[in-house]
């Protein structure tokens, strides 16, 4: 039902777009020769890095990452790019080597942030913050150092641009979904600021739209940063970023009917000062609140409201060139009420399960780590370290804390090979505001966690080419809960205890010439859980994924992108109808599951193409693109589902049919 009513979503606003905007575009002709040197987007397994010689990082420019095809030019699913990375068309979330997508810490200029994302009810759709804003986005998918916590996958590392300090500009962005305004100058010779707010209007096309059914999402955000050199040795840097979302849905499946409202702040503060340039200190203060009320079925309700605040304190020191030392310290308080109580839906006829939890907690928690990025030898590299994780709300007779060494090691046999190790313990602890209640579950208990083996290569025979071979092998023990997506009609779960994955994963990139520069990856994975005494798949074990792609320049500032992207089946549960025949003649189906995770889904393929064009005239700027995604228009499978207008069937719900869009940005 959805995915039917997205299409014709997405056809109207690819029309308005088009008609509204291609005639602006066509108008200019003027370009601009130059090349434009921006920021850059790099994926590594950890920081630790020879210092001299071939570096330890995948890179793509951000120029790079604005010419690829992505819906909505989401910074978050420019990370779903890079081998090992596995996501979906519909979500901007993403997980990493088998993982689960709430394992992976999101950082936004030093701040780990609760849950960024819009559209939370259908997946998570679009992130909280726009490319745009973006300076450089490191995505680590293992291996990570201990400056690095406290989740045990990945982290999604983002540093925001600063504000523009000569003069004022203003920025306007139209896309797929969003529509965008940033305004950025400077305040005295020692401050600068930027302001960015944006605003979804899918609720406005879908007004536009004659549905059987009433949709009616709605989100917008806004981001702030102040910058103040209070002295040559001190900066203060104001951060504050708020996302709001609110959805109203009506179906013919009064089960499927919603309310839901979301509010998300953080805000910061950091100031640094720098001894001289080799030791400097970031002290933070920050705050936040989240809140969730969610209304859906007949009576059902999830309503969260979270309250937090803290400070954290890292200092850094460069010790006779080859020391690196980094430690910190962070103590946060929150405070933490549920209300939930769901009617969850078994298989059967009209068979459903009461789940109830009734929270109201508070309490505080602290962590710290150490590490030492120590060059041992011109040919060798080590980075040595651990992080300590102390909650005061366990429940009691827990143990309140735990204890994570992490290692890895650079060594450099030639001037174009590196190989590299990395070990380490990653616990991801349950915080008051992750209380996986949707299992009945009240009380935090021991943190998850996991373990982290990693051997690699690197080789850069030329400048312009690349080549990276790495193998993982990671455990999971003490698993708790799942992350569960709102807007899919199946919700099959069971909690598991304890899991494990291991693969392979190749990434080449070549810049052929000024031109032209293809890349491709591969990643070979299996990941399994124990669930419920059984060892079964985990969610998001992928066999094979490839991708490769090609970036070319076919006229000063025009860039054509194409990508094809294909992966095996995720596993899925099958889904069984039965007839059953009332007393009184009617029909009714008696829905039963299969044995978890024994089939898979059908694999997927995608052609995507994008054109993008930059032109700068002497007041202002033009950048524009045209892009397609699923260009075949290959019929991709998101899941099997139990039809609710079909009779006593089973139906594949689709993912993105071929999708045409333009987007126009406008800067000056």
């Amino acid at each position: 039902m959805f995915s039917s009513n997205f299409r014709k979503l997405v056809y109207l606003i690819f029309s308005t777009l088009f008609l509204g905007l291609t005639s602006l575009v066509a108008i200019f002709a003027e370009e601009r020769t130059t090349p434009i040197e921006l920021e850059k987007i790099v994926v590594t397994p950890g920081r630790f890095t020879i210092y001299e010689g071939a570096s330890a990082r995948i890179s793509l420019s951000k120029q790079e990452i604005e010419r690829f095809p992505l819906v909505d030019n989401d910074v978050m699913r420019a990370g779903h790019v890079f081998p090992g990375v596995i996501s979906s068309d519909y979500s901007a979330r993403f997980s990493v080597r088998g993982g689960e997508k709430d394992d992976i810490s999101v950082r936004l200029d030093g701040m780990e942030l609760y849950n960024p994302y819009h559209l939370q009810d259908f997946g998570g759709a679009v992130s909280l913050i726009g490319l745009d804003l973006v300076q450089d986005t490191q995505l680590l998918m293992g291996g990570f150092p201990a400056a690095y916590g406290e989740k045990m996958s990945g982290v999604f590392d983002i540093t925001t641009r600063e504000p523009n300090t000569e003069q004022f500009s203003a920025n306007f962005g139209l896309d797929l979904v969003n529509a965008t305004a940033t305004l950025e100058g400077p305040l005295t010779e020692k401050g600068s600021w930027i302001l960015s707010a944006r605003r979804g209007y899918i609720d406005l096309i879908l007004a536009l739209i004659d549905l059987d059914e009433d949709y009616n999402p709605q989100y917008a955000d806004v981001y702030g940063k102040f910058i103040y050199r209070l002295t040559p040795s001190d900066t203060l840097t104001l951060n504050g970023l708020y996302g709001w979302d609110k959805n109203h849905q009506r179906l013919d499946d009064v089960d499927s009917n919603l309310d839901s409202l979301y509010n998300n702040s953080t805000a910061w503060a950091k100031w640094r000062h720098a001894f001289n340039d080799s030791y400097w200190t970031d002290v933070f203060v920050f705050g936040g609140i989240s809140d969730q009320d969610r209304m859906s079925g007949r009576a059902d309700s999830d309503n969260r409201n979270f309250r937090f605040f803290g400070t954290k304190t890292e200092f850094t020191a460069n010790f006779f060139d080859d020391h690196t030392v980094r430690t910190g310290v962070t103590w946060r308080w929150l405070t933490a009420q549920y209300q939930y109580n769901v009617q969850e839906r078994q298989a059967g006829i009209n068979v459903y399960k009461p789940i109830l939890a009734d929270v109201d907690e508070s309490g505080s928690e602290f962590s710290a780590f150490l590490q030492d990025e120590w060059q041992l030898h011109s040919k060798l590299a080590l980075n040595v370290g651990g992080r300590y994780v102390y909650q005061q709300y366990r429940e009691e007779g827990i143990q309140r804390y735990e204890i994570g060494p992490r290692i890895a090691l650079a060594v450099k046999p030639t001037r174009n090979f590196i190989l590299r190790g990395a070990w380490g313990i990653y616990h991801q602890p349950v915080s008051l505001m992750g209380v996986p209640v949707e299992d009945g579950i009240e009380t935090v208990g021991r943190a998850e966690s996991a373990g982290h083996y990693v051997i690699g290569a690197e080789y850069t025979p030329t400048d312009n080419f690349f080549m990276r071979v790495e193998g993982y092998y990671n455990t999971f023990d003490n698993l708790v809960g799942r992350l569960r997506e709102f807007g899919r009609q199946n919700q099959i779960f069971v909690p598991p205890q304890s899991g494990d994955a291991k693969g392979l994963d190749v990434f080449m990139t070549h810049a052929v010439s000024n031109r032209l520069t293809w890349t491709l990856g591969y990643a070979y994975g299996v990941a399994k859980e124990v669930a419920g005494g059984t060892n079964i798949f985990r969610q998001y074990d992928r066999r094979h994924s490839f991708a490769i792609s090609s970036n070319y320049q076919f006229a000063p500032m025009w860039h054509l992108y194409l990508s094809w992207r294909f992966h095996t089946g995720q596993p899925r549960t099958p889904l069984i109808h039965t007839e059953v025949l009332q007393p009184d003649g009617s029909i009714l189906c008696d829905r039963q599951f299969g044995a978890i995770h024994s089939e898979r889904m059908p694999a997927y393929h995608s052609l995507d193409f994008r054109i993008t064009k930059r032109s700068s005239y002497q007041r202002w700027e033009l950048s524009w693109y045209f892009q397609i995604l699923n260009l075949y228009n290959r019929r991709n499978l998101d899941q099997y589902a139990f039809s609710e207008v079909e009779g006593c069937t089973v139906e594949g719900e689709p993912l993105l049919p071929i999708l045409p869009t333009l987007g126009v940005t406008m800067r000056f």
